[in-house]
């Protein structure tokens, strides 16, 4: 015959609860040695890091690596204070290349207007004020000069001093004039 167990239903719950407690704990177990084994390799690290810092302090505070740091600020101060001189320097030196008032094209520009009668024995130019002395065969000549000049766009003003007879053999005259430039901008 047969036996009957009415209670095996509650006996494979029972083991059912084992197994669960079993799965449990295993996992419970596993969790905590992952946590475990982490927490012991950031320590280690730590300690390594800091034993590090320890070192390179000690090196840093070393007397002539000192004097080298001092060394090397002093050197960046020099760095810094020639890089603002620079930039100031180039600051100037681009405004004054703007402000530029003496150029080839108006040096081209007065040589052009030149007649050929007009010889020059000086040539200066002073701020924005230009100064001519030359010689010419005739007094028309000068009068062509003064006009020519007039008509360019660099010049704001002509204004002839003197004319003077020279006491050459020939009839030549001699002359001065200024003008005044045009400010560049």
């Amino acid at each position: 015959m047969r036996d009957i167990n009415f209670f095996s239903y509650y006996q494979g719950k029972n083991q059912e609860k084992k197994d669960e407690k079993i799965y449990f704990y295993i996992a419970y177990g596993i969790l905590t040695l992952v946590i475990l084994i982490t927490v012991i390799i950031n320590s280690i690290k730590i300690l390594t890091l800091n034993n590090q810092i320890k070192s390179y302090t000690e090196k840093l505070n070393a007397a002539d690596i000192q004097a080298q740091l001092k060394e090397a600020d002093e050197v960046n101060g020099k760095i810094e204070t020639l890089s603002k001189y620079e930039s100031s320097l180039s600051e100037v030196s681009n405004s004054i290349a703007k402000n530029d008032i003496v150029t080839d094209d108006l040096l081209n520009d007065i040589s052009s207007t030149i007649p050929s009668n007009v010889s020059f024995k000086s040539f200066k130019i002073e701020g924005y004020d230009l100064t001519i002395s030359g010689v010419s065969h005739d007094r028309e000549a000068v009068s062509e000069f003064e006009h020519n000049l007039k008509g360019l766009s660099e010049i704001k003003s002509v204004h002839v001093i003197n004319i003077n007879n020279s006491n050459a053999v020939g009839e030549d005259y001699s002359f001065d004039m200024t003008c005044v430039l045009k400010e560049v901008k």
